[in-house]
């Protein structure tokens, strides 16, 4: 089978390869995968950037065993291991060959604290399909059986169903305080900003407004249902004076497009350290800010601390992934209603067969684009 691989430490390092199908394990489906998308993890692999080198060579053995990457991708059963009973939570959807699949890409352990008290979002042991083990760039895959979500492709077609993992992310961040009858402000326009933006309205916000550097994406704002959008310009001179003036004329415009509400919840998705200290500033008194953005460094140092989190009572919450398996039963909730998948086709802005994934990368990359989708076998 044909499949994109990491093959060198350095950026790029990409190989279009012909490597054997996976066997199906015991506790494994064989996926036949349909499509697949980008994601910003699959970017700092091609960059080789943050913090997704060292996670790789580890895993890898300083990748003398290359991995095929990519771990958001739908696809049709072809096999099911001998030992699974089913799929999903407890195993209890039953899962046969012809079933149409899309995929968890965190595997957990089931038996660390975390996991035996229900936060298997935060498992100390899970390992990510496409970073651990390999993925889903490819015309085949093996996954756990409890990783598939059995989608029906009646009602959620292929392009919906492979960006349902980064979806459920947007699900986790905008379900987890509820926008309803709130005034929501979303930082960053990026592909789960977007989808941020689908969930809030869905989920009944008073108004939305999203704050980013790009007009492209800005407009798919507006397009999927932000209320308001700011455009936001990297300071001139780099000086603290001027990111601070930009901090206080984004978070005056804010204000004002909030009005009569007031910042409620402020989900900061980009990672900059800029939004994140824009962010802070932004929500009211009392508020509550969802932090999903990864910075590029580990560290990042928060300007007004003091002020804006401690006297401003504020409530700071990290999301990582999907809570298993709630959000994935939102996630389902959600795309069967035809407005949300129509606002999420919206967002797939680019689609390329599988060999062209250099283009794809270049497209995702540059920031003139929404989701971009790999057709990986045609229906």
């Amino acid at each position: 089978m044909k499949a994109i691989r990491k093959v060198a430490a350095r950026p790029n390092g990409l190989e279009w390869a012909e490597i054997p199908v996976p066997p199906c394990g015991p506790d494994e489906v064989l996926v036949k995968v349909r499509a697949a998308s980008l994601c910003g993890t699959d970017g700092h692999i091609y960059n080789w950037d943050g913090t997704l080198p060292e996670m790789i060579l580890a895993a890898t053995d300083g990748l003398r065993r290359p991995l095929t990457i990519g771990h958001e991708f739908c696809g049709e059963v072809v096999e099911v291991g001998r030992r699974v009973k089913g799929a999903g939570e407890k195993a209890a959807e039953p899962i046969r060959a012809g079933d149409f699949v899309s995929a968890e890409s965190h595997i957990v352990c089931g038996t660390c604290y975390q996991c035996r008290n229900g936060q298997f979002h935060v498992c100390t042991r899970e390992t990510i399909i496409g970073v651990h083990r390999d993925g889903g760039f490819a015309e085949y895959i093996a996954i756990p059986a409890s990783c598939a979500w059995i989608n029906d492709p009646a009602v959620v077609p292929v392009e919906v169903a492979c960006v349902e993992e980064p979806f459920g992310n947007a699900v986790h961040a905008a379900t987890e305080y509820s926008p309803e009858g709130r005034c929501v402000v979303i930082f960053g326009a990026g592909p789960i900003g977007l989808f941020s933006v689908i969930v809030a309205g869905a989920q009944g916000a008073a108004r939305i407004i999203v704050v980013d550097a790009a007009e492209f994406r800005l407009r798919l704002a507006s397009r999927v249902g932000a209320h308001t959008t700011i455009r936001t310009d990297p300071a001139p001179d780099g000086t603290p004076q001027a990111h601070a003036r930009e901090r206080e004329r984004v978070v005056g415009l804010i204000r004002d497009a909030a009005s009569p509400w007031e910042a409620d919840l402020v989900m900061e998705m980009s990672g900059h350290p800029d939004a994140i200290d824009t962010a802070l500033a932004a929500v009211r008194r009392g508020g509550k800010v969802i932090l999903f953005g990864l910075p590029k460094r580990s560290s990042i140092t928060v300007e007004r601390y003091a002020e804006d989190v401690i006297f401003g009572g504020v409530t700071l919450k990290g999301i990582i992934g999907r809570k298993i398996y709630g959000t994935w039963k939102t996630t389902r909730e959600l795309t069967a209603r035809p407005e949300v998948r129509t606002k999420i086709r919206d967002i797939i802005t680019h689609t390329f067969p599988l060999a062209r994934y250099q283009e794809a990368f270049q497209k995702m990359i540059g920031r003139e684009s929404g989701k971009v989708v790999l057709r990986v076998a045609e229906d």
